[in-house]
């Protein structure tokens, strides 16, 4: 065979295998039922679309899927890749570290106190992640969010400490979902011991028939935006089932009670598991 069409040789033998592999893999994408949560949603004053992937059943459950799949500014939620991003390239040494207040009074009296790294993911301090933030760089961001396969981020050396809470940056509930599977199985890129430490403080709720995990988020209202929520997270049973799930609202029309809209994402998240049968 003459020189020049060995490399065809070789692309003609693999190509119906490459093509069964591709074709395979789309074939086997897990299915997406629609269930209908309305009234979990309308009880607690919010509207919005709620995702679960059901593990053992290999299938997504989801309420409002094409909303499911709208991106939105991470938020908070932002503050789980972000941890492990500041450990495993040393800008955060360990959770335990603790970040000094900046003597600025803001409107959530749990963040005007210093504080370790481990609390100021649980209380969303904002703050403490923009200082966080500004140790990482522009540059290491946008080398290890491609690697977290965590996608949508913009960063600009203008928005380094507010890409993930204003901007053009946006992620869908699929893509919460597929990154926190990852993190639960701990198969991301990052060593093994930072992935524990986060998932640890990821921990809600504990008891005898399944843990919780989560993280919130809010997208403050502005003049263009109302406000957004999330809760994103797992439950795990103990004979190894798993859960996960993104929860994303906005309020209702009318008159907004931040205490309401705060409490709804983790309400509505639980009813809707309760109705799943997973908590």
């Amino acid at each position: 065979m003459a020189p020049y069409l060995r490399p065809m040789r070789w692309i003609l033998v693999w190509l119906p295998a490459l093509w069964l592999v591709l074709g395979g893999a789309g074939l086997q994408r897990p299915a997406v039922v629609e269930r209908d949560f309305t009234a979990q949603f309308a009880r607690h004053g919010v509207r919005g679309s709620f995702l679960l992937f059901d593990a053992p059943a290999g299938q997504y459950v989801a309420y409002n899927p094409r909303r499911c799949r709208q991106r939105f500014l991470p938020a908070s939620t932002f503050k789980i890749p972000n941890t492990l991003i500041g450990l495993q390239t040393g800008a955060l040494p360990d959770t335990a570290e603790i970040c000094r207040w900046d003597g600025v009074t803001r409107s959530f009296p749990q963040w005007n106190q210093d504080m370790t790294y481990a609390r100021a993911l649980r209380v969303s301090c904002v703050p403490c992640y923009q200082q966080l933030a500004r140790r990482v760089g522009v540059a290491r961001y946008r080398q290890w969010l491609p690697r977290l396969g965590y996608p949508g981020m913009v960063i600009t050396p203008a928005t380094l400490d507010t890409f993930w809470l204003d901007g053009r940056s946006r992620i869908s509930q699929f893509e919460q979902v597929d990154f926190l599977r990852r993190l639960q199985a701990e198969t991301l890129p990052v060593e093994v011991r930072h992935q524990r430490a986060v998932k640890q403080l990821l921990l809600l709720k504990k008891t005898p028939g399944y843990a919780l995990y989560g993280k919130s988020g809010w997208r403050f209202r502005s003049a263009r935006n109302p406000d957004n929520g999330w809760l994103v997270g797992w439950v795990e049973h103990p004979d190894g089932r798993r859960a996960f799930f993104a929860l994303n609202v906005e309020p209702l029309p009318g008159p907004l009670n931040d205490d309401r809209f705060l409490a709804s994402r983790r309400a509505v998240t639980e009813a809707i598991l309760q109705e799943l049968g997973w908590l």
